[in-house]
């Protein structure tokens, strides 16, 4: 088990980072960045993806982070989804949609396996999500 003192030290939220980042260069590039709606709404997505880790690890409670990190994973699909759409529409070359697509697809798994791990603590560990003298352990 690895321990987790801050959001940042979660490998699903660095990922998602890391999509943002992508993301965010895709859209100023080629047909895309004249696509204003598109790329509003990409970049806004690929944002939920990491912000919500963020947000769901600052609630205190196993439920809640459950709850953001469900809303993570859903905003990583979302994100891949509308990648389609720039796809289908040749905005971009294959090689770095599929990129893209990978990346939304690592960080949702990512996300998942913490998700999962935290659901199936709750009934052993209670409600609380971490405490000062135990700290939080994730798998690795």
């Amino acid at each position: 088990m690895t321990e987790i003192k801050q959001f940042e030290d979660l490998k699903c939220w660095q990922e998602a980072r890391v999509l943002v980042k992508h993301i965010f260069l895709l859209a100023t590039r080629g047909e895309l960045a004249k696509e204003f709606t598109l790329t509003n709404q990409l970049k806004r997505a690929s944002l939920s993806v990491m912000n919500n880790i963020a947000k769901g690890f600052s609630q205190g409670h196993k439920h809640d982070f459950i709850r953001f990190l469900d809303y993570s994973q859903s905003s990583a699909q979302e994100v891949k989804s509308q990648l389609y759409v720039v796809s289908d529409l040749e905005m971009l070359p294959a090689k770095q949609l599929a990129q893209m697509q990978k990346q939304c697809e690592k960080t949702r798994k990512l996300t998942l396996v913490l998700l999962n791990h935290l659901k199936e603590s709750l009934p052993d560990r209670g409600n609380t999500l971490r405490d000062e003298e135990q700290p939080y352990e994730v798998p690795e």
